[in-house]
Formats: C-alpha cells, sequence, structure tokens
C-alpha cells in the first residue's frame, strides 16, 4: 500500500501555492540563475489583453453574434502590439465568423498561439534524461544536497518549477547541455491538472520528446514559454512589475545588476529595471552599517551609525555572550497556574553559528525635512516619491536574491510600525526606512516556506529576528534619540511602569491557588495562607511607595533639574518594579523548581524566606522616595555593601556565584544619601548577575565570579565580574539612558543611567576601568565608584 497522489495535487502546488504572477516570474528567474546563466531574457508577445479574451468567451455564451464579438476584439487590439502577430490573429478570427463552435476554437487556438511570454537563459540545460528525472520529477532533493555541501542554490525544494501554472494553462520547455546535438522539449497542458479531474497524477502522459538538431553542439540553456497567459500582460503592467517587485527582487543596491541580469522586452520594447539612486542613499539623514561576522566561533556584531544631519557617529559593537543575549526571548505568562509571571524561549548559542555571517544597510529619512536631491529631483515632494518607493522597512536578501515577503508594503516583519506609535521621541517606522539584510546561510539553517511568504520558523530565524529588533528599536533609535536630545522617558511612562508589579501580584496568588490544590497537608494550607497575606503586604508597601512618589512628583516639577527629576523621580520608580518584577520572576520560578526536590514545607519555608528578603529590600528602596529623601547621612559602606550581598545570598547560592569581597577592617564611613547609593550597589550587582548567567548559558563548564575591592582609603570601591565585559570603545555609551544589550522590548536600559546620575548628584565618578582584558580579551569587566571627588 502507498499514498496516491491525484492529479490535481499539481495545481495546489503551483498555481494555488504561489501568491502572486510576480512571484511566479521571480521563481522562473531563480531556476535560470541556479542554472548559471549569466543572462535571463524575458519575452513578452501580447496582441490582446486576457480580459478582453475573456470578455469575448462570455458574450459568446450569452449569444451575442461573433461578428458583432469580432468588432469588439479588433477595437482591443493592444496598440504596441507585433504588426505580423496582431494582423494573423485578427485574419483567423475574421476567417471563423458566423459559426460560434468554430469562432471560439479559433479564438482559443489564437489566444495561445499569439500571447505569450517566454523566459530563455543560457545556463547549463537540461539533458533528456534531466528532463524527465528531474524537471518531471516534484520534490527532487539534488540541490538541496549540494547546498548542504556549499553550493549557493537559490531553491532547493523541487517545487518552484510548477509556480508557472500561475501564468498561463500551457508550457512548452526547451532545453539542452553542451553535450548534446538535438534540442530536448516537454510540453505540458496545465488543464489536465485542474480541480474537474480525478485521475491520478500517474494517469495523465506527459513526455520529453528530442527535438531538432541545435545550429552548434555547444549551445545550451533552456526556454521556457507560457501561452494561454491568465493575466492582462500589457506594456503598463510590465513595467510596474519590472519596476516594482521585480526591481526589488534583485538586490536594487547593486546598481546596474538587474539590467545587466534580466534583459526584459514587451513586444519587443526593451523595458529596464530601476536600483536605488546612490544619491538618494548619500542624501539620507542617518544610515547604519552593521555585521555579523565570527572570530575563533565568537559571534561579533560590529559597524558604525552616522546621523549625518547632526554630524554625529557611534560604533556599534556586541560579542559573544551579549550577541547571545540579545537573541534570547523572553515571554509574557501573565495569570496562568504553574507558570512564572515571564518564562524564557532560549535560542541555543548554536543557532546563532548557525545563522552565520550577515550584513545589515539602513538609511533613514526625516519625511519632515526632506528637500530636493540635487541631480535626482527638483521638488522635495519628488523626494519623498522616491524614497516611498524603496522604502517599507528591511528586505532580506540571501546571495543576492530576496527572500519574500520581508521589507513588502504589507509587511511589518520587524515591528517597526507596531513601535513606532507606542514610544516617546524619536518614530521609527518602515515610510523612513530604505534598507536591506544579506544573509550567507544555507536553505538548511534559514528554509524558505514552501509558498515563498517567508522564512520556516527556526532557531536561526528567530536569532536573525531578535538581533535585528535590537539594532532598530534599541540601538540605532537610542542614537538618534540621544543625538536629538529627546527626553528618555515621560511621566506617564514611568507612573505606568510603578503599576506592573500588580500584574505580577496576580500572577502569585494563582501559583499559591495552584500549591494549595497540590498541598493537602493541613500544616501546608496554613503557610500558604500565611505566605498569601505577606504577599499582600508586600504588595500594599509598594503601593504605599507609588503613592508617595505621586506626591514628589506634584511637588517637585518646579524644584529639580530635568535630569535629576527623571533620575531621581520617575525613573527611580520604575526601576524599583523593574527589580522588584525580576525578583519575583525568581521566586515563581523557585515554586515549581523546588516542588519536585524537597517536601512542601520545607518548599514553602523558603519561599517565605525569600518574601522577608524583598520585603527589606523595597523597605531599603523606600528611604530614597520619602519626605527626607535627599537628606545625607552617615553610615559604613563596607556594611552596606555586606547588606546588599547578604539579601543576594538565596540567588548568588542557587547560581552558583563565587564572591570575593575585599574590604579595610575598619569602618569606611561616608557622608551620602544611603538609599540611593543602595540603588546603585543594586544596580551593578544586578547588572554582574544578569550577565554572569548567560555567560554560564553560553560557556559550558563556566565558573561565575564578582569581586569587590574597597581601596585601604575606601573612597574608590571596585566592581569586576568574569562575564562577557564590553568594548573599551562602549565604555561610556552605557551610561546613556535607553542603551541596552539586552533583547528588544526587555531591557530598559535605565539602570546605569539613573546610578551615574546619582553619583554625579553626590559629586562623586562612577565610570569603567580603563584596563583592557582583565577576564576577556579586548573587554572592560570593572566597574569604578570614586568617592574622592566628593565635595
Amino acid at each position: 500500500m502507498a499514498f496516491k497522489i491525484a492529479a490535481r495535487t499539481l495545481l495546489e502546488l503551483g498555481k494555488e501555492l504561489i501568491s502572486s504572477d510576480e512571484v511566479a516570474i521571480y521563481e522562473l528567474i531563480k531556476n535560470s540563475v541556479d542554472a548559471k546563466s549569466e543572462v535571463i531574457c524575458i519575452r513578452a508577445s501580447i496582441v490582446i489583453a486576457y480580459s478582453t479574451y475573456q470578455k469575448a468567451l462570455d458574450d459568446l455564451e450569452d449569444g451575442l453574434k461573433t461578428s458583432k464579438i469580432f468588432s469588439n476584439i479588433s477595437e482591443k487590439i493592444l496598440p504596441d502590439a507585433p504588426e505580423e502577430p496582431a494582423e494573423s490573429f485578427l485574419n483567423k478570427l475574421k476567417e471563423a465568423v458566423g459559426s460560434k463552435a468554430r469562432f471560439e476554437r479559433v479564438l482559443r487556438e489564437s489566444y495561445t498561439l499569439y500571447n505569450w511570454m517566454e523566459f530563455e537563459d543560457t545556463g547549463h540545460g537540461m539533458s533528456f534524461e534531466e528532463l524527465d528525472d528531474v524537471y518531471l520529477t516534484v520534490g527532487t532533493r539534488s540541490r538541496r544536497k549540494e547546498n548542504i555541501s556549499g553550493s549557493a542554490y537559490l531553491g532547493d525544494k523541487g517545487v518552484g518549477r510548477l509556480s508557472v501554472m500561475r501564468l498561463g494553462e500551457k508550457l512548452h520547455v526547451r532545453t539542452s547541455t553542451a553535450r548534446e546535438s538535438r534540442f530536448n522539449t516537454l510540453d505540458i497542458d496545465w488543464t489536465l491538472f485542474d480541480h474537474d479531474s480525478n485521475d491520478e497524477i500517474s494517469a495523465v502522459d506527459v513526455e520529453p520528446l528530442r527535438g531538432k538538431l541545435k545550429p552548434s553542439k555547444q549551445d545550451k540553456g533552456t526556454v521556457i514559454k507560457v501561452s494561454g497567459l491568465l493575466g492582462d500582460w500589457t506594456l503598463a503592467r510590465f513595467e510596474e512589475t519590472l519596476n516594482g517587485p521585480v526591481a526589488r527582487m534583485l538586490d536594487p543596491f547593486n546598481a546596474g545588476y538587474a539590467n545587466s541580469l534580466i534583459h526584459a522586452y514587451h513586444n519587443d520594447k526593451r523595458c529596464l529595471i530601476p536600483s536605488i539612486p546612490t544619491k538618494l542613499l548619500k542624501a539620507a539623514h542617518a544610515s547604519c552599517t552593521v555585521r555579523l561576522k565570527f572570530e575563533d566561533d565568537l559571534p561579533v556584531l560590529t559597524g558604525v551609525m552616522n546621523y549625518h544631519l547632526r554630524n554625529a557617529q557611534r560604533k556599534v559593537s556586541l560579542a559573544g555572550v551579549e550577541v547571545y543575549s540579545v537573541t534570547q526571548k523572553m515571554v509574557a505568562k501573565r495569570g496562568k497556574k504553574g507558570h512564572a509571571a515571564v518564562v524564557s524561549t532560549p535560542i541555543r548559542a548554536q543557532a546563532i553559528r548557525d545563522l552565520g555571517q550577515f550584513e545589515v544597510d539602513v538609511y533613514w529619512y526625516n519625511r519632515s525635512i526632506v528637500e530636493a536631491v540635487a541631480g535626482l529631483t527638483e521638488k522635495a515632494i519628488d523626494t519623498k516619491d522616491q524614497i516611498a518607493k524603496w522604502s517599507g522597512g528591511l528586505m532580506l536578501y540571501r546571495h543576492g536574491f530576496r527572500v519574500l515577503p520581508y521589507g513588502a508594503p504589507d509587511d511589518d516583519w520587524l515591528e517597526l510600525d507596531k513601535r513606532a506609535f507606542s514610544v516617546s521621541g524619536f518614530k521609527l517606522n518602515r515610510q523612513q526606512i530604505i534598507g536591506a539584510v544579506r544573509v550567507k546561510s544555507t536553505h538548511i539553517a534559514l528554509g524558505e516556506q514552501t509558498n515563498r511568504e517567508g522564512l520556516m520558523q527556526s532557531q536561526a530565524s528567530g536569532a536573525l529576528k531578535a538581533l535585528l529588533m535590537w539594532l532598530l528599536h534599541v540601538e540605532f533609535r537610542g542614537f538618534i534619540n540621544d543625538i536629538d536630545g529627546y527626553e528618555s522617558i515621560k511621566k506617564r511612562e514611568a507612573m505606568e511602569a510603578t503599576q506592573e508589579f500588580r500584574k505580577i501580584e496576580q500572577v502569585i496568588y494563582t501559583n499559591l491557588e495552584f500549591l494549595r490544590e497540590g498541598s493537602p497537608g493541613a500544616n501546608s494550607l496554613v503557610q500558604l495562607k500565611q505566605l498569601e497575606s505577606n504577599v499582600k503586604k508586600l504588595a500594599n508597601q509598594c503601593s504605599q511607595i507609588v503613592g508617595k512618589t505621586e506626591k514628589i512628583i506634584k511637588e517637585s516639577e518646579q524644584e529639580y533639574s530635568k535630569l535629576l527629576h527623571l533620575a531621581g523621580i520617575g525613573l527611580i520608580t520604575e526601576f524599583i518594579f523593574h527589580e522588584l518584577d525580576r525578583t519575583l520572576e525568581q521566586a515563581i520560578g523557585t515554586l515549581k523548581d523546588t516542588r519536585s526536590e524537597v517536601s512542601d514545607n520545607a518548599m514553602l519555608m523558603a519561599l517565605e524566606e525569600q518574601l522577608k528578603t524583598l520585603h527589606k529590600r523595597v523597605s531599603a528602596f523606600d528611604e530614597m522616595t520619602g519626605e527626607r529623601r535627599q537628606v545625607k547621612s552617615k553610615f559604613d559602606m563596607v556594611e552596606l555593601i555586606e547588606s546588599i550581598l547578604e539579601s543576594h545570598s538565596g540567588q548568588l547560592e542557587r547560581e552558583g556565584v563565587k564572591i570575593e569581597f575585599n574590604a579595610p577592617s575598619s569602618p569606611v564611613v561616608i557622608n551620602a544619601v544611603k538609599g540611593m547609593v543602595i540603588q546603585v550597589l543594586e544596580n551593578i550587582i544586578s547588572n554582574s548577575m544578569y550577565w554572569l548567567m548567560y555567560q554560564k548559558e553560553y560557556e559550558p563548564g563556566f565558573s561565575p565570579k564578582i569581586t569587590i575591592d574597597v581601596s585601604g582609603s575606601g573612597r574608590i570601591v571596585e566592581f569586576s565580574d568574569n562575564g562577557p565585559g564590553i568594548d573599551p570603545d562602549r565604555k561610556e555609551v552605557i551610561f546613556q539612558p535607553l542603551i541596552s544589550s539586552k533583547p528588544a522590548g526587555q531591557g530598559r536600559g535605565l539602570g546605569l543611567y539613573i546610578s551615574r546620575e546619582i553619583v554625579t548628584y553626590h559629586g562623586w565618578d562612577l565610570s569603567m576601568s580603563s584596563v583592557v582584558g582583565m577576564h576577556r580579551k579586548g573587554r572592560l569587566n570593572t566597574f569604578v565608584l570614586n568617592m574622592d571627588k566628593a565635595k
């Protein structure tokens, strides 16, 4: 027994699977490219439009006289139709006037004979055996095997050739290799495979034939001739297809390439394919060029952003674990029993290697200040039209040919429009962006869907999207915002952030109910009830902080400078709940992780201890939001650091992080706002923990370590870890607002910015040590808090 395949299956794999005529043409172009043809000739010979032909058939069925139908057709002959074919077409029809049956037969035959589209290449061609064994074998995998071995074929599924049936009902193939003396031919009538047929595919006879002798045995290549066209291929439609979809299908940043590869003719008129004008790209207000490469198997994302309008430039540089971190995806699981509030969907480090090298070019235009471009446009509106023609976001290319549909008018694969109107400051949307991503990976890592509607979902494609979203939404947008001086955050956004804990609170209650259902013991139920009560107390404690913050904002908008207002009020409030969210997420994870390992009582006791720690940490944060929040006091810095490390002890132990704390034996007394200093220390430690955990995931056998050194004078504190570190060129960039190496939409990029503002408020300095390579080659790994500058 075996599957039986109906003949109409080919229709579903070809005509009905391909979304448009333009995609069908693209498939034929790619086949010729894969055949190593240096030139592809596309010829369209059109006498009448398909709509005119179809209208004539409808009129026949409705009983209109053949003489009248002939008259109507005569008036609809295309003005640019070749003279001889048009004359022959009309003569044959005229002879059939008077007989409905004959007129219909001649009309169908003549439409097929005189209206066709031809694709000719000079590639390696197909032998008689290949025409039978390869072309007529659906799903052949010969190219995939070669792609695995390093070839760069654009197609490897073995079904692209079926897309031709979308263009027309008849197919004629003439092909030959340089080893043969004759042409090989194949004729297919696609109507034999329509939905009215109940035949099995093997019942439809399709046989290749040996054709005429070739003028020269060395002649090679393939001619695909499609007739019985199913679309209106007027000159306007043909040129529109070349100017729009086809122009984007071949990398339009490579000026002149499309016209050197494709020679397109419509009724003997040469039609050119445009590329993006170099002058238009040079007129961009900002641009970004980035590439992912590998150095000693380590992924390195490097490049440069230029804000030409402001004469500003910034380097892009991520390496190793930083690249890995950006690709990780966090998914909200709000309110689901037994789930953490936010869970990770990890992408393996191998997925980045599978993705391989790629390059990105982005050009941004501020449409509100666009001007005429010398030598290209005369008015600003003309420049806007040029931008509109090529914009739409980042188009994706492999070996110089586009992977559809990315960057199409209705495709927002990088969520540019989705996010553009949900943020303050610089609006980055698809209408402002002309850009391309060029990948080199094979179909094995980045496979395309059979319907040509995007890449198949895989970890490599997920890594690509995550890296691009970080580049556009975090890095590029943050760069322009910084140069333009936009506010980093609005009061409304800060206040919205203060309510995030309410969502987490509900998840905690849901998970406590989840535990209650699985813990029938009386003691467990009592403990769970107490836990729920403590969670409510914690939530009330947070609400009180929010209330104080709201009052402070109302009282202080005229009192503080912009930076201190942002850092000390709105941003600090958001940061509190960002940290609370992360800690509670860990608590929920503990609920599930420990349940299968220890008894219910032990697990509940562990959770109780964690909640106590949270209460202490929130109480410490509360010190900077009270009425005396700006009052300095004297306290022991060493004792404070020890206290904070103790509050993180459970996390440090779980993650296997070794702490080395070196400090003078005598107290180090400083005069500062204690709550603010707590936040600086918390942020630096939390920052280290984040990167150490990703380094641990990325590097097998890695032993994470944090070292804190307090100088003999007590005026300098150094915080070092053996994580990935940062590029020396970014040692100042990381302190700017909204700068983050976390995935787009997950890292707020506020912690280090707030910390430096707090330190500056005290007259101190927070920076990165200039010592390169302490733990990793070419990287910085140490934060330095210098309190010697205190006044």
